[in-house]
């Protein structure tokens, strides 16, 4: 991890990301943070010590459990925020989160800024609509128990904002399931004129 100090490209990712539409306090002290490929951006014992908003790159979130496996939760798929947990709860134990590729995130440190934030009605209500996401991807996408095919249209219709599939190895990642799985899926799917191939992985929900 390694805090990039330019201001000229903080204000434009600011601006073109609309980060500051999420607060209503004025004068907050953000920054640039990178983490590399393969780096941890938090785990257990090493929480989140800032609000991020990843502006390039992407994240896989994780457990693990105690026979040592790793349970995959997400790969970010969007652009919202981390930390909302941390900042909430600080007590609970935070999961696993890697950077996929090289991140760059926008960085709010959570500490010096906290009293401000807790006033704060805008931002409690971007942080109250991160976790009700997490929370309803969690409930319509997580159990095993529903169809890998209920998953995925559930996914597309009321999770992902643009009803697009960006990508093979993100689905194996939302929905919990196996490479094959999916690719029967989809193709059954693109058979049954309920989804569009765009590109190769790249799928758009047609049946709203």
């Amino acid at each position: 991890m390694r805090y990039i100090h330019d201001e000229k490209l903080l204000k434009r990712l600011l601006a073109q990301e609309d980060i500051l539409g999420h607060f209503e306090t004025a004068g907050l002290d953000f920054r640039l943070v990178e983490y590399k490929k393969g780096e941890l951006v938090c785990a257990p014992g090493k929480p989140l010590e800032d609000i991020l908003f990843p502006v390039r790159g992407s994240v896989l979130v994780y457990s693990l459990r105690e026979d040592g496996k790793w349970l995959p939760m997400s790969r970010g798929v969007d652009r919202a925020a981390m930390g909302a947990v941390e900042f909430v709860a600080p007590e609970l134990p935070s999961l696993y989160a890697e950077a996929v590729d090289d991140l760059l995130c926008v960085a709010l440190p959570i500490g010096r800024n906290r009293a401000a934030l807790e006033r704060d009605c805008t931002f409690l209500m971007y942080l109250l609509k991160c976790m009700n996401s997490m929370v309803v991807t969690y409930t319509l996408i997580g159990h095993r128990e529903r169809s890998v095919e209920e998953r995925v249209l559930t996914f597309l219709r009321d999770i992902q904002p643009d009803h697009t599939l960006h990508g093979i190895n993100r689905g194996l990642m939302q929905f919990h399931c196996s490479r094959r799985q999916l690719q029967r899926v989809i193709k059954r799917l693109c058979d049954e004129g309920k989804l569009r191939k765009l590109k190769k992985g790249v799928y758009i929900l047609l049946e709203k």
